[in-house]
C-alpha cells in the first residue's frame, strides 16, 4: 500500500513538467449514450473552457462548462431535455511535448500522441427548478496540428434524479503555440517558443544572441551582411559611419576620421577638415570665418572692425541711421524736430511752434511751467486746492491748461498716472481719500481739456509716500503735492 502511495505522489510531483503549455483551451464535446437509471438513448454537447495560467497548480486547470442533453423519449429527463452549467477542473496526465503530427510552414513533423485527461464538475441543471449534480469524464487527446487536438472520451453524469453514461469526441482548441517546450528541430540549443526561427540554427553565422535566429547584423551597427566588411566590429564604434561596416581611425582624436582629416596627426575642427584654425589678426575669429584676416574685428561683423560713418558712437551694424548722428537711446537716429527749433519733439511742449530750449521749445510769450522727461511730466508750480477739499483753486488753471496741451500735443505718451499726496496731519484714511479725490479732480480737469480719459489713471497715496520731512512746515508743504508719472509711451 505504501509503495502505491509513493508511486502516485512521484507521478503527481512530475506532472507539472508535462502540463500543457497553452494558457487557455476551449473544448467542444459532442456526445451520445444512455441513461443508467432507465435505459433511454440520450445525446448532447458540452462546451468547456479551462486555463493553465495558474502555473502553481501544475497540470490542474480550473474549468467551466455549459451543456445540453436531450432524450428520444420525452418522458425521460424533463420533457426530454436538460441544460446546465458547472465549475470544476481538468487534470492532464502524461502530456507529450515532442511535437505535432502536422506542422504547417515547417519541414518537420512530430508525434501523434497528445495527453490523457480527467475532469470533474459540480453542476446545476434547471428542470423546473435548480437541481445539483456532478459529472466525471476521462479521455485522450491526439495533437493534429499546432493548437488543435481531437480524441475520444467517456463521461458519467448525475443530474437529480438521473444517471447517464455518455461517449463522444472532444475537439480542443488551445492558445497559439509555435513549438512544444522541449523541441529543438534546428539543433541550435534554443528550445520551444524561445526559438524564433525553429528551422534555422541560431549559431549558423557564429553569433549567439539567444533568439534562435541567425543574425544579419551581428555587431548592431546598422550595416547588414554581406555589405558589412567588419561584421564583428560596429561601424560607428568611434563615431564615424561610411557604410562599409568598419570603424574609421582618428589618430589625432579630433573627431575627424583619418579618411577626411587633412591634418591626421594634429587636432583640428571638422569645419577645417581636421586641421587647427589660424587667427592672423588675433581677434578671436578664425581665418576661415574672418572677412578681414589682417585687421582685428568682432565676431558679429565677420572679423572686421565696426565702422561708425556718422561718428555718433553707434556702430553702423547697430545704427538704424548710419549716415546721420543720433543718440543711442534712439538707436543712432536723430530725434524728430518738426518746428526746427533745436528742441526734439519728444521734449518740446510746442512741437509745431518754434521756441527756445529755455522755454521748453515754446514761444517766449508764454512761460512754460511743464517739463517732459522720459519718466514723468515735471511741473514747476504746485496744484493748489481749497483747504481740506478736492476743489482746484483758479490760480492752478494756467498750470493744468499747459499740462493738458502738452498731453494733447504728445499722443505717444499713452498712459499717465495722476498721483495725489498729503502730509501726515490728521487721520491717515481720511488723508488717503482726500488725495484720491484731488487726483480725480485733476483727471477730470484734463479730460475737459481734451485729454483722453483712457490715458489717465488717478491714484491717491495720502501720506504713504512723503517727498520731504513731515517735521517742518516747509517739508509738510512739499509733501502736499500732485505728480504726473508716465507709465507707458
Amino acid at each position: 500500500m505504501r509503495a502505491r502511495i509513493l508511486t502516485l505522489v512521484t507521478i503527481l510531483a512530475a506532472l507539472p513538467a508535462f502540463a500543457e503549455q497553452s494558457k487557455f483551451n476551449i473544448h467542444l464535446d459532442p456526445m451520445a449514450g444512455t441513461g443508467l437509471d432507465s435505459f433511454h438513448f440520450v445525446s448532447g454537447a458540452s462546451l468547456k473552457m479551462d486555463t493553465t495560467i495558474l502555473q502553481f497548480l501544475g497540470p490542474i486547470a480550473p474549468q467551466i462548462e455549459i451543456f445540453g442533453i436531450s432524450a428520444l423519449n420525452t418522458a425521460y429527463l424533463n420533457q426530454g431535455a436538460t441544460f446546465g452549467a458547472g465549475i470544476g477542473a481538468r487534470l492532464r496526465l502524461f502530456n507529450d511535448e515532442k511535437g505535432y503530427l502536422f506542422n504547417p510552414g515547417t519541414d518537420h513533423t512530430g508525434n501523434l500522441w497528445g495527453n490523457y485527461w480527467i475532469d470533474a464538475h459540480f453542476i446545476l441543471t434547471e428542470d423546473e427548478k435548480l437541481l445539483p449534480g456532478f459529472n466525471v469524464a476521462t479521455g485522450a487527446e491526439f495533437s493534429i496540428v499546432d493548437g488543435l487536438s481531437v480524441g475520444p472520451f467517456a463521461k458519467f453524469q448525475y443530474t437529480v434524479p438521473h444517471q447517464m453514461l455518455l461517449f463522444g469526441l472532444s475537439f480542443t482548441v488551445g492558445a497559439p503555440q509555435t513549438t512544444p517546450a522541449d523541441t529543438d528541430f534546428d539543433h541550435d540549443g534554443i528550445l520551444g517558443d524561445n526559438d524564433k526561427c525553429p528551422d534555422e540554427a541560431e549559431d549558423k553565422d557564429g553569433i549567439d544572441d539567444s533568439d534562435g535566429c541567425p543574425d544579419l547584423d551581428d555587431d548592431k551597427d546598422g550595416i547588414f551582411e554581406p555589405k558589412d566588411k567588419c561584421p564583428k566590429v560596429a561601424e560607428d564604434k568611434d563615431g564615424f559611419q561610411d557604410d562599409d561596416g568598419c570603424p574609421d581611425l582618428d589618430d589625432d582624436n579630433d573627431g575627424t576620421p583619418d579618411t577626411m582629416d587633412k591634418c591626421k596627426m594634429v587636432p583640428g575642427p571638422k569645419e577645417n577638415a581636421g586641421c587647427p584654425d589660424t587667427d592672423k589678426d588675433g581677434d578671436g575669429v578664425p581665418d576661415r570665418d574672418d572677412k578681414c584676416v589682417d585687421v582685428k574685428g568682432v565676431k558679429e561683423n565677420a572679423g572686421c572692425p565696426d565702422a561708425d560713418k556718422d561718428g555718433d558712437t553707434i556702430v553702423d551694424r547697430l545704427d538704424k541711421c548710419p549716415d546721420v548722428k543720433g543718440p543711442a537711446e534712439n538707436e543712432g537716429c536723430p530725434w524728430p524736430d518738426e518746428d526746427k527749433d533745436g528742441v526734439a519733439d519728444r521734449v518740446d511742449n510746442c512741437p509745431k511752434e518754434a521756441g527756445p530750449e529755455s522755454n521748453q521749445g515754446c514761444p517766449e510769450a508764454v512761460k512754460q511751467l511743464v517739463v517732459i522727461t522720459k519718466e514723468k511730466i515735471i511741473i514747476k508750480e504746485k496744484v493748489f486746492f481749497d483747504t481740506g477739499k478736492a476743489s482746484i483753486q483758479k490760480r492752478s488753471n494756467t498750470l493744468l491748461d499747459q499740462i493738458g496741451s502738452v498731453l494733447v500735443a504728445h499722443p505717444e505718451i499713452k498712459k499717465v498716472q495722476v498721483e495725489g499726496h498729503t502730509d501726515n496731519v490728521g487721520n491717515a484714511d481720511k488723508n488717503k481719500k482726500l488725495s484720491q479725490d484731488r487726483a480725480e479732480s485733476v483727471k477730470t480737469y484734463l479730460v475737459k481739456k481734451g485729454v483722453g480719459a483712457e490715458r489717465l489713471i488717478a491714484v491717491g497715496f495720502g501720506q504713504e509716500k512723503p517727498a520731504d520731512t513731515n517735521t517742518t512746515p516747509a517739508g509738510k508743504e512739499n509733501n502736499r503735492r500732485v505728480e504726473f508719472n508716465i507709465l507707458e509711451q
